[in-house]
């Protein structure tokens, strides 16, 4: 009887569990105050880009070396990897007066995608 009860507890905390990551995960198309999904770079600094969001608004945001973390396809890489064009998904720094990239997500380098070798 101990274990019957002990598996129900289980599987409520389990299933709750699921619900929260499903609720978290189904959020990650949209822009948030935080989030700008899905932006194109349309200038790159060495202290600040500017892209333009899905609604049209053009955004500036500071960026630094050692506070911003840009990937790419996974990996950490540089911030100066970021190019005019990238289509990226920027989470600002909710902490910070002014608008700060805490992390920046490269989804597509502009220039590489190669359409078709036929010739």
């Amino acid at each position: 009887m101990r274990r019957q009860r002990l598996a129900v507890l289980i599987a409520i905390v389990l299933s709750a569990a699921a619900q929260a990551t499903a609720l978290a995960a189904s959020d990650g198309g949209n822009d948030t105050d935080l989030r700008l999904v899905d932006a194109k770079v349309v200038e790159v600094n060495a202290s600040h880009i500017s892209v333009v969001a899905r609604s049209g608004v053009e955004h500036v945001i500071a960026t630094d070396d050692s506070q911003t973390h840009v990937t790419l396809a996974g990996k950490r890489v540089a911030c100066k990897s970021l190019r005019v064009g990238d289509t990226v998904t920027v989470e600002l720094d909710a902490q910070n007066p002014e608008k700060f990239a805490r992390r920046i997500v490269i989804g597509e380098q502009a220039g590489e995608t190669l359409a078709s070798n036929r010739q």
